[in-house]
């Protein structure tokens, strides 16, 4: 019996040095296998970073502090995501978070692709986020009826967060333009125009003052022109979807405009979409150019020696009229039929922290959505000339509409300006065409 027990005692102890006994690598270094006995969740995202570089740094942090988490990473296009997850949602390759710009939120929810979020991290958010950009991603909706319309009982929910906040203003290239006489009006940009391209035409044909970085059909950017004219889509308050406005005379005469003073000076041909572009500008060749915070990272990467200001004022009936642009924001939302709500709840939190906001404004040169209290911890943003330029823009712009019926706008809107631009079609004719083009779309859509 002595000498079972012998045994059994020697074995314990045998098994309590082993346990005790620490492990290490063939380099010395002591391994830890406790993170070994953590359940690791797997979660999928769908995010626009083409080099990667922005939600490496995002990733590391964030397993950092949630090591049961393994976030993967896929590139993809802030307007493809929602289109591809309609495709991919319920498979293997779907995602569990993915982006969209904030006009795409209320189409997201109608395809029945957005996870509510939580009312205590509406609470918390509110804290931080920006108004304008919460109140976008905040809306009231009925599943049943496919409404958008707030009861008296309230009923708002959160749907995405906000991640960064945007609006078009004016790029300029500081050694082809003196930045201590900057155009105070746009007939002033417009005369310059009109002389560098006289100076340079022997020696630099086809080159431009002035140009996009995008095309001049897009409504998105020329907003600045429409909204100088006192129009908007969708009414006053952008919300009626009864009423698009292509056919009101604010519209004819703001396009009547651009034809008329833009054209000449950006493409001077009839294709909208030629001209100097972004790329001009990076190589040097181009002074101005109408574009946006997503413009930077590749301006900072051509090393271009720029900066920015806000779109001059334009003089209509003898008056000078403010353009007003489109705020916009980027949305990260939770799929709805994720297999992992909470992880991809904690994501999207995250990638408002400060952490994560001051990787987006150091590696994509984006503004956070923050309150300007909250805006002063991201060290570079008070000193930032480009990122003050398009505040300040901002502070005059509409929200972008978010009512379902805006993914119906673009496409009138684009052929409308193409048409009349390429063409030389009569606006009357053409507004009637976008008019009835929105009509059917509208009506398609809601059978």
């Amino acid at each position: 019996m002595k000498k079972y027990l012998s045994i059994f005692l020697f074995l314990s102890l045998l098994l309590t040095l082993v346990a005790c006994t620490a492990d290490f690598d063939a380099n010395g270094v002591e391994l830890n296998f406790g993170q070994s006995h953590v359940k690791q969740t797997v979660l999928k995202v769908w995010y626009d970073d083409n080099d990667g570089f922005f939600m490496e740094e995002v990733i590391k942090l964030f397993q950092q502090e949630n090591p049961g988490i393994i976030v993967e990473f896929t590139q993809k296009g802030s307007v493809q995501a929602r289109e591809d997850l309609k495709t991919y949602g319920r498979t293997d390759h779907g995602a569990d978070v993915f982006q969209f710009p904030h006009d795409h939120m209320a189409q997201a929810i109608l395809d029945d692709l957005v996870y509510p979020l939580p009312d205590e991290l509406l609470e918390r958010l509110q804290d931080r986020i920006i108004p304008v950009a919460l109140n976008i991603a905040t809306l009231c909706y009925d599943p049943e009826t496919n409404s958008f319309e707030c009861t008296a009982g309230g009923g708002e929910k959160l749907f995405a967060v906000p991640q960064s906040i945007e609006s078009v203003f004016l790029f300029y290239n500081k050694n082809l333009v003196d930045e201590n006489n900057l155009p105070e009006t746009f007939e002033e940009l417009i005369q310059r125009a009109r002389d560098y391209e006289e100076k340079i035409k022997e020696t630099k044909p086809g080159n431009r003052y002035f140009g996009s970085s995008s095309h001049w059909a897009d409504s998105y950017y020329v907003q600045f022109v429409f909204s100088a004219f006192g129009w908007t889509p969708f009414g006053p308050d952008l919300n009626d979807p009864t009423e698009v406005g292509f056919r009101k005379e604010e519209m004819e005469a703001a396009l009547q405009w651009l034809v008329e003073n833009i054209k000449p000076i950006t493409t001077g041909n009839n294709n909208h979409d030629s001209g100097k572009k972004k790329a001009d500008f990076e190589d040097g060749e181009l002074p101005f150019i109408l574009g946006g915070p997503w413009d930077v990272e590749g301006f900072k990467n051509a090393e271009v020696n720029f900066g920015a200001m806000t779109i001059p004022t334009i003089k209509i009936n003898g008056e000078d009229r403010m353009p007003r642009t489109y705020a916009g924001a980027q949305m990260l939302a939770v799929y709805k039929y994720t297999k992992n709500p909470d992880a991809a709840i904690k994501f999207v939190e995250f990638c408002q922290t400060d952490k994560v906001s001051q990787l987006l404004y150091t590696i994509k040169g984006k503004v956070p959505a923050l309150k300007p209290e909250i805006l002063e911890n991201i060290k570079g943003i008070k000193d930032d000339v480009i990122a003050q330029v398009m505040l300040e823009q901002l502070e005059t712009s509409y929200p972008m509409p978010t009512i379902p019926e805006v993914t119906h706008y673009w496409g009138p809107a684009e052929a409308l300006i193409k048409n009349i631009w390429n063409t030389g079609n009569k606006i009357s004719f053409e507004v009637e065409k976008a008019e009835k083009a929105y009509k059917s779309l509208k009506d398609l859509a809601s059978r």
